[in-house]
């Protein structure tokens, strides 16, 4: 969610102060723009989450003991869980883009992050598909976590999940894109 939420206030700042009406005047191609800033955050967020990541993962096999946990190969993971926080960031700033308010933007974006996996029990037995859209759910299937059982997360594997989640970010990055060139500053 702090991906996301962080995603979801870089563009927002930029409208409340006027500041986006020179960065379009810099560089008139507003797909230019917002693709510079969802490379730049989905870049920053991806080192930062590999980093902490693996950070976690070291200070974590270094308390337990030895032998009693098994462990796996966790570069895979690693890389996965990375690419899950760069993904939702760039949610962020596509809901940050299309909302232009703060306030707005954090809280649709939290919302699209939990609304799947809160309103996916409705759903009876499709709730695997439903709760499976969330990108929390590809993390918990990455990170291999007890909540991860398939009747809640999903059906889908990790990776193609990561995939599901990442095309849900670009199908919205493309509406933002569309309306994007056709709103004023």
């Amino acid at each position: 969610m702090l991906a996301a939420v962080v995603g979801a206030l870089v563009v927002p700042g930029e409208y409340s102060s006027g500041t986006i009406r020179t960065t379009f005047a810099a560089v008139p191609h507003r797909s230019t723009v917002f693709a510079a800033k969802a490379a730049l955050v989905a870049g920053v967020m991806y080192v930062l989450a590999l980093l902490s990541c693996s950070t976690a993962y070291l200070v974590g096999y270094a308390m337990l003991p030895e032998g009693r946990y098994a462990q796996g190969d966790p570069l895979p993971a690693l890389f996965g869980i990375a690419a899950s926080f760069a993904v939702a960031a760039v949610l962020g700033l596509a809901v940050g883009t299309l909302a232009r308010h703060s306030a707005g933007a954090v809280t649709t974006v939290i919302g699209l992050l939990l609304l799947p996996s809160l309103f996916g029990p409705l759903f009876g037995n499709a709730e695997r598909w439903i709760a499976g859209l969330s990108p929390t759910a590809a993390l918990e299937k990455l990170t291999q976590t007890s909540d991860a059982a398939a009747d809640t997360v999903g059906s889908l594997g990790p990776w193609p999940s990561l995939v599901l989640v990442a095309a849900c970010t670009a199908a919205v990055s493309l509406a933002t894109l569309l309306l994007l060139r056709r709103r004023d500053a």
